[in-house]
């Protein structure tokens, strides 16, 4: 696994993008970081320290890459703003991103490359070698957006950023079983505003007259596609849930082994409004999606934008952030390296 992330600095280096492997028990002693422990806390700390040191010696922390999964790194257990709703709390990596790791608005990009739960690393050393791989991404090529029936209107206004929104896929009526996957195939930005649930790993569309929920797009429905280099955005409930999941059990993780370079998402329950305005989780995607329109940024920077538009907007419109507004940025998160280029 050192070795396959050893290749990811190599391929950055190439990129005129310096940058350290630090394994968080050894710390980095040339720079005066001392180990930590391998917590949330720990790690905070240590890569405050780290920004300190290298603004001791004139340089910047420009991002963090995390290294796996939630068993091999963390995510923070952010105190649920919603408590309501039934999550415990809120698991993210916005911890890791600023000097003070309460702040909602990071002040560096964290990427995370996951891997698969239990002791079986080959997830992890495929997305690696794949993250080495990847040259500039090119998200315009060829664009897929689906939506759940019910947030039809809001997600036709977050998709019209990108695409014509008459060619957004709505479900119902479109299903899983249903779902024409050559629409699919060969995506270089996917953008979904389904459903999800806790116990995964499928997402859902639900008709604006009916409440049951129907399956629209499972693991299996990636099998064999294309989908080398593609961002993924999605508006799921738990879309980015990884914890005890492999491939075949969150769609996040099989996205990423289908060769995504990117996928952002939540890991609770996320909110939206069924029509617009767009609001929270719609705000995340708004942001997100018109970033990427800017040919040289790369995706930490776009997902940092995507946060920083969701609060200004949110600020404008009603002066404050709520407990969903609060909950929205603690639990979208990145997987992918961050300082991957758009054209």
């Amino acid at each position: 696994m050192l070795a396959a992330a050893e290749r990811v600095l190599a391929a950055r280096a190439a990129r005129d993008l310096p940058g350290r492997l630090l394994l968080i028990e050894r710390g980095a002693p040339d720079l005066g970081v001392a180990p930590a422990l391998v917590t949330p806390d720990g790690i905070a700390r240590q890569i405050a320290l780290l920004s300190a040191a290298l603004d001791r010696q004139g340089d910047r922390l420009a991002s963090v890459l995390l290294i796996g999964g939630p068993e091999i790194v963390p995510f923070h257990p952010a105190e649920n703003p919603t408590p309501y709703d039934g999550d415990a709390v809120v698991p993210g990596d916005c911890y890791y991103g600023a000097s003070n790791p309460y702040a909602l608005l990071p002040d560096w990009p964290v990427g995370r490359i996951p891997g698969a739960a239990g002791a079986d690393p080959r997830l992890l050393i495929q997305l690696l070698g794949y993250a080495a791989g990847f040259g500039a991404l090119t998200p315009r090529r060829k664009i897929f957006g689906y939506a759940t029936a019910v947030w039809q209107r809001a997600a036709a206004g977050v998709y019209a950023e990108v695409d014509r929104p008459e060619r957004l896929v709505v479900s119902p009526p479109t299903v899983a079983a249903t779902l024409d996957r050559a629409r699919l195939d060969g995506a270089r930005l996917v953008y979904c505003n389904l459903h999800g649930v806790p116990e995964g790993p499928p997402w859902y569309g639900q008709s604006a007259n009916h409440p049951a929920l129907v399956p629209a797009l499972r693991p299996s429905d990636l099998a064999g596609l294309d989908l080398h280099g593609a961002i993924v955005i999605s508006e799921a409930c738990y879309g980015a849930a990884i914890a005890g999941r492999d491939a075949d059990s969150s769609l996040a993780l099989a996205f990423l082994e289908r060769g995504a370079a990117a996928f952002v998402g939540a890991t609770a329950i996320s909110y939206g409004p069924t029509t617009p305005p767009p609001g929270e989780a719609d705000l995340i995607a708004l942001h997100f999606l018109r970033a990427l329109g800017q040919p040289g940024t790369t995706i930490g920077a776009a997902f940092l934008e995507a946060r920083a538009g969701m609060l200004r907007d949110t600020m404008a419109r009603q002066g404050a952030l709520d407990e969903d507004d609060q909950k929205t940025l603690l639990e979208f998160v990145l997987y992918g390296d961050p300082t991957l280029v758009v054209l």
